[in-house]
């Protein structure tokens, strides 16, 4: 099987709206990720750079904590908190998911940035798609959703972030 035949049979599984979201998803962390890097939220050396989700979040912490949020954005922070995506396992020779362990008196949005991680890992890394991709009953489509309101938002919180993202790609 090729890519293009895999490609062919998941959007044959998948309602466009899913495709869409899907895409929505991997561009906004994928260029969020980028944006962080760019703001100077890196860890790294000459040999590897990746984003510093601890240092962004704790740059917006206060903001994130203390600001009026709109109700789209209590939904999706309930949601994720409430419900947070499991993580991949292989124990007894299986693949098997489990839930994430989080510090106790984690803040928020470190939890909030852990689960929007767990969601690109399991899209990108597990077997998340399996021809029962629909809006309403699906809780893939509902944490995709979620967490592209979170990031969204989060871009509103950090000024250097934002400008980063929307700077023209070249």
């Amino acid at each position: 099987m090729t890519s293009k035949t895999f490609i062919k049979r998941l959007n044959s599984s998948i309602t466009v709206e899913g495709q869409n979201l899907i895409n929505e998803f991997f561009v906004t962390f994928s260029r969020f990720e980028c944006a962080l890097k760019a703001a100077g939220f890196a860890n790294g050396d000459n040999n590897k750079v990746s984003p510093n989700w601890g240092k962004f979040t704790a740059s917006i912490r206060e903001s994130f904590d203390n600001e009026p949020r709109p109700e789209i954005l209590i939904t999706a922070i309930e949601c994720l908190s409430n419900h947070p995506p499991r993580v991949q396992n292989y124990e007894n020779d299986q693949l098997g998911w489990r839930e994430r362990p989080f510090q106790p008196n984690e803040p928020l949005i470190n939890k909030l940035s852990l689960s929007i991680r767990d969601v690109r890992n399991n899209l990108f890394h597990g077997g998340k798609f399996n021809g029962n991709y629909q809006e309403d009953v699906s809780r893939n489509f509902i944490l995709l959703k979620h967490s592209i309101e979170i990031l969204n938002h989060w871009l509103k919180l950090s000024p250097i972030v934002r400008q980063k993202f929307l700077e023209p790609i070249a």
